[in-house]
Order: C-alpha cells, then structure tokens, then sequence
C-alpha cells in the first residue's frame, strides 16, 4: 500500500509541487486506470487476452494517460483556483458515472478478479502477497526514477517557470497551456500505473478509487510532506 501510495503522491506533486496546480480530482487518473487494468486482468483470466501480470499496471498507465488527454484538454486551459474546482467537478462527475453505470464499474459493490492468471513470472505466481510486494517495489522504483528524471528535463523546468510566473513563460515564447497540459497528461500516467498495482494488491476497484476522499488524502499526503521537495511526498 505504501509503494503504490508513493507513486500515486509523486504523481500529484508533478501537479501541484512542480506546476502549482491544485487538483481536487486526481483520484479519477488512478481509479480509471484500476478499472481498465480490472476489466484487462478478467480477460487474461478469460484467455482473451495476454499480457503478463507484470506488465498490467502499464495499462492502468495507459489508461491514466488517455484519461489525462481528455480531461486536461478542459481543465489546464484555466489556472490556479478555476482549475482546482473545474477538476473538483469532474472527479464528482465520474464518481457519479461509477454509480450510474454498474454494467462497467460494478455499482457500489466494484469490480472483483483474481491476480493468479497465466503461466508464473521468474517462478512468481503473484498469490502469496510477497510476490505482489516485489513488484510494487519494482514499479516503485521505476516510477520514481522516471519521475525524477523528468523534473531535469526542459517540460520539468518550463513546469516550474510556469508555476512560479507564467507571464515570463510566455514573453520566452513557451505557451503555458501546452506545458500546463503536458505535465497533467504525464501526472496521469503514473497515477494509473498506481492504480494498476492496487487492483492487483486488493483484486477488487471500487467507487471509493475515484472518491473525493482518495483525492483529498493524497492531496494532504503531498502538501505535509513538503510541495517543494520532490522526495517530501514519500
């Protein structure tokens, strides 16, 4: 829980640590990505689809990341407090569709599935939980290697620039929008590969993934560790 918690605040400090973007909707990029990466372990249960346990929180990622696309189309073309509550909407909108839509979300009783599918990986078969802990750990640490690696790259500074004064941004001709959105789009990616590895940890998403209260504890997870610190999250 730690682990995958650990990359669901690292992601959400890309947000609001490095792009001063405050998010009241963040568990929607994780939660998302749980449901895809459920419905995904199902089918690989089924034999209609294979994809190495291993490798199934990269489609929570991706799922995340499509995600991001969508809804950062429509909340990073505002700032600060527009953006918090634009993103406060549409966390309670999908919350409600989880609700509205059980076919696809399992109501308030989620989604269910069973981890122990496929042939076993180097001799995992991901039923005992010490075999689920070393690849949250291996998740983890690729993910927070790569998340730190972005914060020295040109988007990780134009983050900061933006975050800090927007207008120099724009008068060095960088739209802030664009970077607003490239780091959102990112942000969700990791927060789905988290939420792909709580399926796997529980075998079961719910309504509470994509809560307002799973947004606000990473929120508080984040900001009492320390905003500015890239590390302050863990």
């Amino acid at each position: 829980q730690m682990g995958t918690m650990i990359i669901f605040a690292l992601s959400y400090n890309m947000l609001l640590g490095q792009g001063g973007m405050l998010s009241f909707g963040h568990a929607v990029y994780s939660g998302l990505g749980a449901y895809i990466t459920v419905h995904a372990l199902n089918l690989v249960g089924k034999g209609a689809l294979s994809i190495p346990l291993p490798l199934l929180p990269l489609v929570g990622g991706a799922a995340g990341l499509a995600f991001g696309v969508l809804f950062g189309y429509v909340t990073t073309k505002r700032a600060g407090v527009t953006f918090a509550l634009i993103s406060l909407g549409i966390g309670e909108m999908v919350f409600a569709c989880v609700l509205m839509f059980p076919g696809f979300f399992g109501g308030e009783a989620g989604v269910s599935t069973n981890r122990m599918v496929g042939q076993p990986f180097l001799g995992l078969t991901f039923g005992p939980a010490i075999h689920v802990y070393y690849l949250v750990a291996f998740w983890c640490f690729i993910c927070m290697a790569a998340m730190f690696a972005l914060t020295q790259t040109t988007l990780g500074r134009m983050a900061n620039a933006v975050r800090d004064n927007p207008e120099r941004a724009e008068f060095v001709g960088y739209n802030t929008q664009h970077v607003r959105f490239l780091q959102l789009v990112l942000s969700s990616f990791f927060a789905g590969v988290s939420g792909g590895l709580s399926c796997i940890n529980f075998e079961i998403v719910s309504a509470e993934n994509v809560s307002a209260i799973r947004s606000g504890g990473v929120l508080l997870a984040t900001f009492i560790g320390g905003i500015p610190f890239f590390f302050g999250p863990i």
